[in-house]
């Protein structure tokens, strides 16, 4: 997905949380769930699961399609870890109102829309990974 000013996010935002926002994808880093050229609906939610396809404004400007991992509290906010399903390492985290919404239709694979158990234990696994070298670094 190509780079928008946070205005422009913050605006998508709003709109996905009328009614879902049709985007489209461009890149590889989901296939074969979610390939390059493919349009998505996302629609804004007050709370995502690990697991769930999400749609964020990364600090770089990016709108990136990703699963989320969860989040953990950093300086009394939530931080969201979310990675794209062929990355090996997770993206940098972001807060809440950088998540435009979650995928919730389009042309994409079932298994985005309605997340199965594994993949959601898939992302947490991922989550605990990223929890387990990160602190190790801090105590070596």
């Amino acid at each position: 997905m190509s780079s928008v000013s946070r205005t422009v996010a913050r605006a998508l935002r709003e709109l996905a949380a009328e009614r879902p926002l049709m985007l489209w994808i461009n890149g590889d880093c989901m296939t074969p769930l979610l390939d390059s050229g493919a349009e998505i609906q996302v629609i804004h939610r007050p709370f995502y699961w690990p697991g769930d396809a999400v749609v964020v404004h990364a600090a770089d400007g990016r709108l990136l399609a990703h699963r989320l991992l969860g989040c953990y509290p950093r300086a009394r906010r939530l931080q969201w870890l979310t990675q794209a399903d062929r990355a090996g390492w997770p993206d940098a985290a972001v807060s809440a109102d950088r998540i435009i919404g979650r995928v919730c239709g389009g042309r994409c694979a079932g298994r985005l829309v309605r997340v199965p158990l594994a993949d959601r234990l898939r992302a947490l696994g991922r989550l605990l990974r990223f929890f387990f070298i990160h602190t190790s670094k801090r105590y070596r």
